[in-house]
């Protein structure tokens, strides 16, 4: 009978370190093709993938393989492999590939670790962005190394929202959700992907939220935000990155979206 692993600060600080390096590994290859000629197709559920989101992934796998050959790894492009009860990885190789395909510089490698169903450490690495977040369960939250933290903003009324695309919120019956929040928040902005959710982390905004969405898109963001002190949940408000929707917040203002997306 396998017994299941509870990480340690000394394991999740290891694993953050290791994602870092894999990270830098990611962001040689992306940038490579970035702006460039790109091998593009279109998957089944109708989004893009390119020949680097593969090479990406591919690569990361083999390295986790090497170092870390107990572990799962759950990943966009290939699925999961590994013992479901071990440690697991979970990659996005290209979070934002359609602003990559299209030379917009808002994407990232998204890397997290997730032990017993709770992220446990977590790398998001914005190569043309020039910037890379990371974290620990527990904390610290960094950008670039520096310490962030989320902001004291209290009341939506004051507060900066951002919002996933809004034809996920139509397409999901949640269009009255966007609608409310524009209507009580002070300012809304849709910076999308993982870039929100990094910049509630950093206290530049104060929640942000999608209707839908999967797991590696979310997995290493949540880490990020929880380490920086903030809240991450679903829309039904469980703790988990495997809900299908998102909200990232200060904490201060969780239970007002929360209450809204009960409407």
């Amino acid at each position: 009978m396998t017994t299941a692993v509870h990480p340690t600060a000394v394991d999740a600080s290891a694993w953050r370190d290791a994602a870092l390096e894999l990270a830098d590994l990611a962001d040689r290859l992306t940038m490579a093709a970035f702006r460039h000629h790109l091998d593009v197709r279109t998957k089944a559920d109708g989004t893009w993938v390119t020949a680097t989101d593969e090479l990406v992934e591919r690569t990361l796998r083999e390295q986790l393989a090497r170092r870390f050959p107990d572990h799962a790894v759950l990943g966009e492009e290939d699925g999961r492999r590994g013992p479901a009860d071990a440690p697991t990885w979970i990659l996005d190789p290209i979070d934002g590939t359609t602003n990559f395909v299209r030379g917009n510089p808002i994407f990232a490698t998204l890397i997290a670790v997730q032990v017993d169903g709770q992220e446990v450490a977590g790398v998001v690495s914005a190569p043309a962005l020039g910037s890379r977040w990371d974290g620990v369960a527990g904390g610290p939250a960094r950008q670039d190394g520096r310490r962030i933290a989320v902001s004291g903003i209290d009341r939506l009324s004051d507060a900066e929202v951002a919002l996933g695309g809004l034809d996920t919120f139509a397409a999901g019956g949640r269009i009255d959700l966007a609608t409310q929040l524009a209507g009580r928040a002070a300012r809304i902005r849709g910076y999308g992907d993982f870039w929100q959710h990094c910049l509630v982390a950093a206290g530049s905004t104060d929640a942000a939220v999608e209707a839908a969405v999967a797991v590696w898109d979310l997995a290493a963001v949540k880490c990020v935000v929880e380490a920086a002190g903030g809240r991450f949940t679903d829309l039904a408000g469980n703790r988990t990155a495997e809900g299908g929707s998102a909200i990232s917040s200060n904490g201060h203002l969780h239970r007002a979206v929360l209450e809204l997306a009960a409407v």
